[in-house]
């Protein structure tokens, strides 16, 4: 024990004596571990950030597509939708146009969204700011009224803080329409921020009387609730029994949030694995200024080597002296490049709006040290076993 105090005293006066170096030296290695530490745990943090909002959006949730693969496959209709009404769900009839709105001098691009009453019901990332959304007797009489999105109210009411009762006009194509508006959504949050866009909600049967290029009755998706006190899995099989009779087997898919995690977890290991190796490389070359400047640390000590060796010092002792140099670098590095990964996450949850704690398992901090230490032994031993094999003799004929 004696000795390995005494040579790890030794090995941090070395150390000390040249810092400039040394800690240019581990700077390869703090790099290292701080990218590997730092894209494991972004990963495991958005894993976990995304997975809350998605699951508080849609866990008891199915969006049925058609499926593009199968030359087959049609839009949906309503028979569609009334056979699978009779299910305990809640179905939202939906479709689009692309337009141009304008409100006084203002005038933005504009997504106008013909949907049935139901809305708010289905899509639970519909939250009023203002105002109110649109009756079932609203839509049944085609009723001009129109529920702007947060981004939309921005863009065409700037300067207004409640825009209900206001008048937009929206040409699409050459047709030209006049809206009420009659509510305004509070802001998109979360990781669904990234898909706010200018958009209004209006009645479906207000789209289909002003816009009569869109095919009655059709509809490119189906976006369907359960109840929270229903079985999931059970009334996904009876939808897929339902339109498997009506339309055919593989015309169609049935999406869950379960799929929608899977798909991102699988995404997110890929770049892990990526930024990892990117992260494995800066390692080796951390490694290699490692093993560069003990080879140099040996040469310049030759003669302290030979001194050591002529008063008794063993093989296994120089060996030592070297090895604990080198790992008390790269762990000098490792724990660097820790707490600068630390730093950085706990910065990068504060300005990302879905992200709301910062994850970071004790195995990812062994890990990050274990790599530390490790490259310091892998990349340590040939110039320590060098230094160990030096004859005394010749060590201290040296200059």
């Amino acid at each position: 024990m004696g000795m390995l105090a005494e040579n790890l005293r030794s090995a941090l006066e070395a150390l000390a004596g040249n810092r400039l170096r040394s800690v240019l030296t581990l700077l390869g290695v703090m790099i290292g571990v701080f990218a590997v530490t730092t894209t494991i745990s972004l990963g495991a943090i958005a894993t976990a950030g995304i997975t809350s909002q998605l699951q508080d959006f849609g866990n008891q949730a199915l969006f049925i597509t058609p499926n593009e693969d199968n030359p087959r496959s049609t839009p949906f209709t309503d028979a569609d939708i009334d056979a699978l009404a009779r299910l305990p769900v809640s179905i939202l009839r939906q479709r689009n146009v692309r337009g141009v709105a304008r409100a006084g001098s203002e005038e933005v691009p504009l997504t106008v969204n013909g949907l049935t009453a139901n809305a708010p019901e289905v899509d639970r990332s519909i939250e009023l700011a203002r105002g109110r959304y649109f009756s079932d007797e609203e839509d049944r009489r085609a009723a001009p009224v129109m529920v702007l999105s947060a981004d939309a109210k921005e863009a065409l009411f700037p300067d207004v803080a409640n825009p209900v009762g206001r008048q937009v006009v929206v040409t699409v194509g050459s047709s030209r329409t006049f809206y009420t508006v009659i509510g305004v959504k509070a802001p998109l949050t979360g990781a669904f921020s990234f898909a706010a866009s200018a958009s209004a909600d209006v009645p479906l049967q207000t789209l289909y009387l002003n816009y009569p290029s869109v095919t009655r009755g059709e509809y490119p998706f189906l976006p369907v609730t359960v109840g929270l006190e229903r079985d999931l899995g059970d009334i996904e099989a009876q939808v897929d029994a339902i339109l498997t009779r009506r339309r055919g087997a593989d015309t169609f898919r049935i999406q869950t949030i379960e799929g929608a995690l899977s798909l991102f977890d699988t995404i997110t290991t890929i770049l892990q694995a990526v930024l990892g190796g990117i992260g494995a490389i800066s390692l080796v070359v951390g490694g290699i200024g490692i093993l560069n400047i003990m080879l140099v640390s040996v040469t310049e000590r030759t003669r302290e080597i030979g001194l050591r060796k002529a008063l008794g010092a063993k093989r296994g002792t120089i060996l030592q002296q070297f090895l604990i140099e080198a790992v008390v670098l790269t762990l000098a590095g490792g724990v660097v490049g820790l707490l600068a990964s630390i730093g950085m996450l706990y910065l990068v949850v504060a300005l990302v709006p879905f992200l709301d704690r910062v994850v970071l398992s004790p195995f990812t901090v062994l890990l990050g040290l274990f790599v530390s230490v490790a490259t310091g032994v892998l990349f340590g031993v040939w110039p320590a076993s060098r230094a160990a094999r030096l004859s005394p003799i010749e060590a201290l004929r040296y200059e």
